[in-house]
């Protein structure tokens, strides 16, 4: 089918529902004028026609409205009998019954259009409100939610422009945290500092602020800015969480406005929603901070019973989440990364001692060691939001060839993730195991010792993702030592 069939048949079910409006619009019209023709206009069919004329109004405001009561007033004009005498004559209206109906027609007209119109402006209102609320629970990522709230803010309200601010108060700097619809060169304008803006101390306050011409105001700060933007009229409603302010949500309009109380509510539930956004988001924060603390402790404590690997799991860590970054993954998919790299060595806290050094093929006790993995597994197992990381714990000894463990697992049926993990796991080993008393290698010896075994142990694709970010980190840390004062070297050696 080609583009132009396409857009024919689009018109055709868009034009669909419009044609059966007018088409039953046509038939109310037709049946009320048959009533009345026969009743006259003194029956009680003349009230028909309010129908069509309601109808009009919800379907096609303004002008449907206006349209459908000038045709009922034509139809119901001189031609139109007002009643019949005994013998079936028909008696003429008067004048003034004709104008007054058609004024009565045409204010049923505007009122209802006029009540469709707030209708409809309602049901968007409280859509949008529920959007946003569902949007709250099915995401914690503060700023995804926050460019939600300010979208529908400017959309609903039809504003030029729409912005939440969120008070620094260490310098006391309102920092803009979402916006839409202005020029980027007007948000970064200049700091908004409280100290200077007093429309912004007074919504700090608690206060909300209107401003009817934003470029003569001595309320702003920025006049010239919202001159050249075109800013006319402001609102500023404070931003509150449960015991302070903590912010701001303003919107910017092109012409000048006066803004009515349910703009200013409107605004105010937007601020309301937004404020459970933040405090939900902060919450989240310190929960996951203290989860990622726990974790971090957790495996200190493991890798103090092998003191060739302390911090080991942390500096996979890093390497993985720049291997994630490279790779394309989402936000939330790197701090599941991130997790499942710090804990991926976890089962080790249910190995004894002397097993933590059976790595050697022929050794006996490395069965035991071998069972890490699924120790690992069955530690965060109960732990709910753990439980997409597990393959990470279960897979990443797994090798590309299928001889790796717990489960021989081969290729792309060992969790992308996993492979990440393996990858940096063996090159942090190279680099700061030093069993026997021997020192590790540098950066380019280890980078060179996992390339050649790309293929076999290692994903190809994966191996050139980590030359890429390792060889690019090393040669970063060389320059850093280069053009720095002399001082301790870090740990990464030299490329």
């Amino acid at each position: 089918m080609s583009r132009a069939d396409t857009n024919r048949r689009k018109r055709k079910r868009r034009l669909a529902p419009t044609m059966a409006s007018l088409l039953g619009l046509v038939l109310a019209m037709g049946a009320a004028t048959v009533l009345v023709k026969l009743g006259g206009t003194n029956s009680v069919a003349v009230h028909l026609f309010y129908l069509p004329i309601i109808y009009a109004a919800f379907v096609f405001g303004d002008y449907g409205a206006i349209l459908a009561a000038l045709f009922s007033a034509m139809i119901c004009g001189v031609w139109m009998p007002a009643d019949y005498t005994g013998d079936g004559q028909p008696v003429p209206q008067g004048l003034t019954d004709i104008l007054v109906r058609a004024a009565v027609f045409y204010v049923v007209g505007i009122v209802c259009s006029r009540a469709a119109t707030e209708l409809k402006r309602r049901v968007v209102e409280q859509r949008t409100l529920y959007e946003v609320a569902a949007s709250i629970t099915s995401t914690l990522r503060i700023r995804a939610v926050l460019d939600l709230i300010i979208r529908h803010a400017l959309e609903v309200m039809n504003a030029k422009g729409a912005a939440i601010r969120l008070l620094d108060a260490e310098n006391g700097e309102l920092r803009l945290a979402a916006s839409a619809g202005l020029s980027d060169a007007y948000w970064e304008k200049g700091p908004v500092l409280v100290s200077e803006s007093l429309g912004s101390a007074a919504v700090l306050r608690g206060e909300v602020e209107e401003i009817y011409d934003a470029p003569t105001d001595p309320r702003v700060h920025y006049q010239e800015a919202a001159r050249a933007e075109g800013i006319t009229s402001v609102l500023s409603v404070p931003l509150a969480t449960k015991d302070k302010v903590i912010g701001l949500v303003r919107i910017y309009t092109k012409k000048r406005h006066r803004f009515r109380h349910r703009e200013i509510e409107l605004l105010r539930a937007f601020a309301h929603q937004a404020s459970v956004a933040i405090e939900n988001a902060r919450l989240y924060e310190d929960i996951r901070r203290n989860y990622f603390e726990t974790v971090r402790s957790l495996t200190r404590a493991i890798e103090a019973k092998d003191l060739a690997t302390f911090s080991h799991s942390e500096r996979v860590a890093e390497i993985v989440d720049s291997m994630a970054e490279q790779t394309g993954f989402s936000p939330e998919q790197r701090e599941l990364l991130r997790f499942g790299s710090i804990l991926h060595d976890v089962g080790k806290i249910g190995v004894a001692d002397q097993s933590m050094e059976a790595r050697n093929a022929q050794d006996a006790e490395r069965v035991f060691y071998e069972m890490h993995p699924l120790i690992g597994q069955s530690i965060l197992q109960p732990v709910s939001f753990l439980v997409p990381i597990l393959p990470v714990v279960l897979y990443h000894h797994e090798r590309w060839d299928g001889k790796g463990f717990p489960e021989g697992r081969a290729g792309k049926q060992i969790p992308e993730m996993a492979r990440m993990v393996a990858i940096a796991d063996a090159f942090d080993r190279l680099r700061y195991n030093h069993e026997n008393g021997l020192p590790g290698l540098t950066v380019r010896e280890a980078v060179e010792q996992i390339t050649a075994e790309a293929g076999s142990r290692f994903d190809p694709d994966l191996v050139r993702v980590f030359r890429r970010v390792v060889l690019s980190h090393a040669l970063d840390a060389q320059d850093e030592r280069e053009t720095s004062s002399p001082g301790p070297v870090g740990e990464v050696a030299e490329p």
